[in-house]
């Protein structure tokens, strides 16, 4: 029987709402809805795609039906399609699926054509189709009485092609060949367990599918020749209730077939003779000869086992007469000697003579093939022996100058391993001394390494003391100016006031102008006290100093704008000196040099890290031309940021202003 794979029924109609082709397209158990519902689709607008898949469907039912019908639709189908496409393809496989009953040769060509073109496509569905013109092929070769060589295609190509794709359906197929090989084998056991693996499968992914009907009739047979007759009713039971709802289905010719087997290997002859006749009829009705075939063997057997002689030559007889001729010498075989044996029971000896000495000469011709076989096979053990005397002596007269090679050979190879050992040896030592001297290297720059560190501590040590002892300067000289000179200033204008309240008018004119410039003095020197160590730095922190220092220039006639985001207060008062004095220097330079119309102190903190930036729009300068003058300011400032460990850069260009960016940790 041509091997199909199986569609659930629910499946088809969403088949009919995709353009691509079904991976699976053979007909299912409701066989007129689904026509219909093919037909029906035909008479919609379609695209050209889901159009070919349509009738690709219906060539593949009629396939086992009306030929003549299925082809129709094949070539229609091939009026569709594109040159080189994946469904030129398709059609190759479905045109050989016409031919499958009826021309083997055409079938075969057809299916491994169809396989070379669906190796240029990749995805699951060329893969799917790949495993099932393999699998029709092997089919085919079978019917020609070539099982070795369908097993070989199952294990080479099909099996390793379904996996690939990951089909379980067809797994389970595969599964269930596999299982008639052996069963034709006489290997029932093995063939049980095959066969239960594909009623496993099919049994979670289709349990109602024409695969699960056939798997179930298959296996029923197997158990048949295990005489193992209680598992088969219920799985008769569950096949008919899948293919009971098309009565033209070919699979319902297997089912009566087994099924009356069934019941003459239970003696209930009459069960099994209608079952038998029901059979018949439909293969006389679908045209299926070799089918008719194996259902009138199953009646001879029947007809035997009761004994009935007459009725079974009957039979036996009108299977040599049947079409179309039987080919498997087997079966011919099988038929003369059934034959024969039949003949000597209703008592016609010369029936019987002829049909045996058919027999008799059919397995000599068999025995003569295989003699013929054995005798060239000792022919050429004898041909490979005589020549291995030959080749003996030969080698006898040449033992001593393949001796004499060996040497030469053995001196040569004991040469090449010790100038390979020196190469070796060389190689290694230029390594050593390369490893050495890039060990040496790597010393040096991790000296050279250590050396700049120790010099970088150094001198941010002496950097640290620098400013140290400038901030104790400043602090004591700010303390001095305000306690000493500012209280001496302060004692002066109290005794002026003092004498500006007599009445002498030039001296009171002269004594206030005196208190006036006192007043500037004292403020001075109060600015100067407060910018060597102001007190609201030490108080308040950072941000509110700056702010101070900001707003005193300011007071002088300066455009400067001070900005604090997000500060916390919470990086050290000795850090915060150092900052505040590079903000006062970055000022001062660019009140000093820039000539700024306006100058932006920013001062923001983002989680554990401060950004500083002091912006102004003056006249800038070239980075990489920097006077010694400025040079001088700037390098101080750098100076103070690597104290900070802190990252210092500058955006600056002639006439574009200048950019100061100070970014370091909060701790």
């Amino acid at each position: 029987m041509k091997n199909k794979i199986f569609i659930i029924s629910s499946f088809i109609y969403s088949l009919l709402a995709v353009p691509a082709l079904p991976l699976c397209a053979q007909s299912p158990v409701t066989g007129v809805s689904y026509v219909d519902s093919l037909q029906n689709a035909l008479k919609r607008k379609q695209s050209d795609s889901l159009r070919i898949a349509t009738l690709l469907l219906l060539s593949d039912y009629y396939s086992d039906k009306d030929t003549s019908l299925a082809m129709q639709y094949v070539r229609k189908a091939a009026g569709y399609v594109k040159q080189n496409s994946f469904q030129a393809a398709l059609v190759q496989f479905y045109t050989a699926g016409v031919y499958f009953d009826t021309d083997f040769k055409r079938s075969e060509a057809g299916y491994l054509r169809a396989e070379q073109l669906l190796r240029r496509f990749a995805g699951k569905a060329a893969v799917v189709y790949r495993a099932r013109a393999w699998n029709n092929y092997g089919a085919l070769r079978q019917r020609q009485d070539d099982e070795l060589q369908y097993a070989r295609i199952l294990l080479d190509h099909v099996i390793p092609l379904s996996q690939q794709a990951g089909d379980s359906a067809r797994m389970a197929r595969n599964y269930h060949n596999l299982g008639m090989i052996f069963s034709n084998q006489l290997d029932y056991t093995k063939a049980k367990g095959y066969l239960s693996s594909a009623i496993s499968i099919l049994e979670k992914i289709a349990p109602n599918s024409l695969e699960m009907a056939d798997g179930f009739m298959f296996a029923s047979k197997n158990y048949i020749y295990l005489k193992d007759y209680p598992p088969i009713r219920p799985m008769l039971d569950s096949a008919y209730g899948i293919l009971s709802e098309d009565p033209n289905s070919v699979y319902l010719i297997d089912f009566y077939l087994v099924e009356g087997m069934y019941y003459s290997r239970l003696r209930q002859y009459a069960k099994a003779m209608e079952s038998f006749d029901k059979g018949i009829l439909l293969c006389d009705k679908l045209g299926k000869a070799y089918d008719r075939r194996g259902i009138m063997l199953q009646i001879y057997f029947t007809y035997k086992a009761q004994e009935n002689y007459p009725k079974a030559l009957q039979t036996m007889k009108a299977i040599m007469r049947s079409k179309p001729p039987i080919t498997r010498y087997q079966d011919r075989m099988l038929y003369y000697y059934e034959l024969a044996q039949t003949s000597e029971k209703v008592g016609d000896m010369t029936g019987a003579y002829q049909w045996l000495h058919k027999y008799t000469e059919l397995a000599d011709s068999s025995y003569q093939e295989r003699t013929k076989a054995e005798i060239a096979d000792l022919e050429a053990k004898y041909k490979s022996v005589e020549k291995e005397k030959k080749i003996n002596d030969l080698q006898a007269k040449n033992e001593r100058a393949t001796l004499t090679i060996k040497n030469n050979r053995l001196l040569s190879w004991l040469l090449a391993v010790v100038c390979l050992f020196l190469l070796v040896v060389t190689v290694l030592v230029l390594l050593f001394y390369r490893n050495n001297k890039r060990l040496w290297a790597q010393q040096q720059q991790l000296h050279e390494l250590e050396l700049q560190k120790i010099k970088q501590d150094h001198r941010i040590s002496m950097l640290s003391a620098m400013l140290d002892g400038q901030e104790r300067e400043r602090t004591r000289l700010a303390r001095d100016l305000h306690d000493g000179l500012g209280g001496l200033l302060s004692s002066i204008k109290i005794e002026l006031s003092q004498l500006s309240d007599k009445q002498h008018v030039p001296m009171k004119v002269g004594i206030h102008k005196t208190l006036s410039h006192l007043d500037e003095a004292v403020n001075e020197l109060r600015r100067i006290a407060r910018s060597l160590m102001p007190e609201i730095l030490m108080k308040y922190g950072l941000a509110e100093a700056t702010k101070e220092f900001c707003k005193n220039l300011k007071e002088t006639g300066a455009n400067l704008v001070c900005q604090v985001f997000n500060y916390k207060d919470s990086m050290p008062r000795e850090k915060q000196i150092v900052i505040y004095r590079i903000i006062q220097e970055l000022v001062n330079n660019a009140l000093k040099h820039a000539q700024a119309s306006q100058i932006l102190v920013i001062i923001q903190q983002s989680g554990d890290t401060l950004f500083v930036t002091v912006e102004d729009d003056g006249k800038g300068f070239d980075i990489n031309k920097t006077n010694t003058k400025a040079g001088a300011g700037l390098s101080n400032i750098k100076a103070r940021a690597d104290f900070l460990n802190a990252r210092f850069e500058i955006q600056s260009a002639p006439q574009k202003g200048t950019t100061v960016t100070v970014e370091c940790d909060m701790l």
